[in-house]
């Protein structure tokens, strides 16, 4: 929650933030990309360790998910004008969240070559990020020793 609600404040577009120059933006948008990138990773290490408990792994996991949602919504509000439907913060949290669950309900589409390419990006992440999370399930529940996964 705390992630979603520093979404919400922080100025992302160039009328709230001072620096208009929009290569300053993307600059800040890709070291965005590689920091999640190298946070997915570290996750996901943490979360299929063995010492971890189901409970430890599952939060890891909604944790890493909840971030990425905040960062792809950021990108999705940044490049509203790419988007047929996205005017708010929430528009673009929604898209991202639709993105995430498969649903894509048709009200919120990407129209421009940008949008197309980041939201596939984001699908991509969220396919790591669900097989990661069934693979830690399911590994729970198969380590010898455990009784039906719990410790």
């Amino acid at each position: 929650m705390v992630v979603v609600g520093i979404y919400f404040v922080v100025p992302l577009r160039a009328g709230e933030i001072s620096d208009e120059r929009a290569v300053l933006r993307l600059a800040l948008l890709a070291l965005g990309l590689v920091i999640m990138l190298l946070l997915v990773t570290r996750q996901v290490r943490r979360a299929v360790e063995r010492d971890r408990s189901m409970a430890e792994q599952v939060a890891l996991l909604l944790t890493l998910v909840t971030v990425v949602v905040a960062f792809f919504a950021a990108a999705y509000y940044l490049l509203d004008e790419e988007f047929n439907g996205i005017r708010t913060r929430l528009d673009a949290l929604y898209f991202s969240v639709t993105t995430l669950g498969t649903v894509g309900y048709g009200d919120i589409t990407a129209r421009g070559q940008i949008a197309r390419a980041v939201t596939m990006v984001q699908i991509v992440f969220d396919l790591v990020i669900v097989t990661s999370a069934i693979s830690i399930i399911v590994g729970a529940f198969r380590r010898p020793g455990d009784s039906g996964g719990q410790r």
